[in-house]
């Protein structure tokens, strides 16, 4: 490999995939960021790497995120070096049940700068004394399948590309691994040699996908849809595993014009791949103190509930979950995480969260003709009569003289209410009455539901 030959076709090919998921990125970014502040030490799930909340900010400053993968995990540490020397916002994440590869993410506008940084880290490599890399050409369009069968095999790869092709580097370590990466890919490749690939009107004028295999008599049908969208279709109809229906779906691309192919190749594998999301939540009526604030909501498929994000204007972020609705432990994370403390804006936050199913209602206690309710950690109100009003826990003198003051109540019965009003936290049997009030996601101005209906 000669160094003048080397541009990365990796990072080219995984930015077709990943560019029109920036929004959807930087959710599981903050999600995968709420997991190390809960454990206080990294998920079990995924860990992040490099920087955490400020890597984020940086990140969601730089604009349009892309992602390398299948980055070896070893070589990590240098990377980051160097990155960090160049004043390049990078994050990593170690996917469950990967222990050698990571997915590097990064602002697209640092990527030759990226590219730079991982040629030189392979060059050094290939000088060592010991020559423990070794690399083979495949064809160019046959990256993104062998790409990503090599990231589900959690075998670490570098693609770059030369004037015979593409050039696959890896480490002699995993020398057997990669010829059964190989001959797979042979045998999908086989398979799909005798299976017929194309699109054409229909009757009405709608274009259609066409899949056919000849040996099983397999046949596929649908209206032309995203690349995203058409390999999952393969998986769930033609019982296609991943990588084949990457394979499969490149080949229909081959055929397209290149105004079929701005549509094909739009959307998310990653948005294909979520359960549920609904990002920029707005209702009828909301408390204008929430306007500088994105609400978002989203569901993975293998779990069984959901998340809200809650993002202000400067980045800083707090991650909600559907599990644990407690009112104190919600406010106290939106206080700690959206670095606010004004109690006006704490409680319009937590009463969107609230309508959202995300936090329990403030619970009420009555004192013989006084009605209080705790409505933040450092707020409660007391209804009497006509008469409301809100006090500040942190100043409990003047708290007891605007209580004495405002219904004519002793001293000690003033003291009396604020220790009831500091006794009070959110009732564990409120959760399910909470859940049953939880406004649909048809009462939403802007609802974005996945729809993966055809598309016409």
């Amino acid at each position: 490999m000669h160094g003048d030959d080397v541009a990365s076709a990796g990072v080219e090919v995984t930015t077709q995939i990943v560019s029109k998921a920036t929004e959807l990125f930087m959710e599981m970014l903050k999600i995968a960021i709420e997991r190390e502040r809960e454990k206080n030490q990294l998920s079990e799930q995924q860990e992040v790497l490099s920087g955490g909340e400020v890597t984020y900010q940086k990140l969601k400053e730089g604009g349009e995120v892309t992602m390398l993968p299948s980055f070896a995990k070893e070589d990590y540490g240098e990377f980051l070096k160097q990155a960090k020397k160049m004043d390049i916002p990078v994050a990593a994440i170690r996917e469950q049940g990967k222990d050698n590869t990571l997915s590097v993410f990064f602002n697209e506008k640092d990527k030759e700068a990226v590219n730079s940084i991982v040629q030189g880290i392979v060059r050094e490599k290939m000088k060592a004394p010991e020559q423990t890399e070794r690399m083979i050409t495949i064809e160019k369009e046959q990256v993104e399948g062998f790409q990503n069968y090599c990231a589900e095999q959690d075998i670490p790869v570098n693609f770059f590309e030369s004037q015979n092709g593409v050039n696959c580097i890896f480490s002699k370590a995993y020398e057997k691994q990669i010829e059964a990466a190989l001959e797979n890919f042979r045998k999908i490749n086989r398979e799909l040699s005798d299976t017929s690939i194309g699109v054409q009107k229909s009757e009405n004028g709608r274009l259609k996908i066409l899949f056919g295999e000849k040996e099983s008599g397999k046949a596929l049908s649908m209206n032309f849809c995203t690349k995203a969208k058409l390999e999952r279709v393969l998986q769930e109809r033609m019982g296609y595993g991943k990588t084949k229906a990457i394979v499969a779906a490149n080949a229909l691309q081959q055929r397209l014009s290149e105004e079929q192919k701005k549509y094909f190749l739009s959307g998310s594998r990653q948005l294909e791949q979520m359960e549920f999301y609904q990002k920029d939540i707005k209702f009828e009526n909301e408390n204008v103190l929430t306007d500088g604030f994105s609400f978002a909501k989203l569901k993975f498929p293998d779990e069984d509930f959901s998340r809200l994000t809650i993002t202000d204007n400067n980045g800083n972020f707090v991650v909600l979950s559907e599990k644990n609705i407690d009112r104190e432990q919600a406010e106290k994370s939106i206080r700690a995480h959206l670095k606010i403390s004004e109690n006006e804006l704490i409680s319009a936050i937590l009463a969107k969260a609230e309508r959202l199913g995300f936090a329990e209602k403030p619970k009420i206690t009555q004192f013989k003709e006084y009605r209080i309710e705790r409505e933040t950690q450092s707020a409660f109100t007391v209804r009497g009569g006509n008469t409301v009003v809100r006090l500040d826990l942190g100043d409990k003198e003047t708290a007891k003289k605007q209580l004495m003051d405002s219904f004519g109540m002793s001293s000690v019965k003033a003291e009396k209410i604020i220790g009831k009003a500091m006794k009070q936290s959110v009732a564990k049997n409120l959760l399910k009455k909470a859940r049953e009030k939880i406004v649909s996601t048809s009462d939403t101005i802007k609802h974005k539901k996945l729809d993966r209906g055809s598309r016409k």
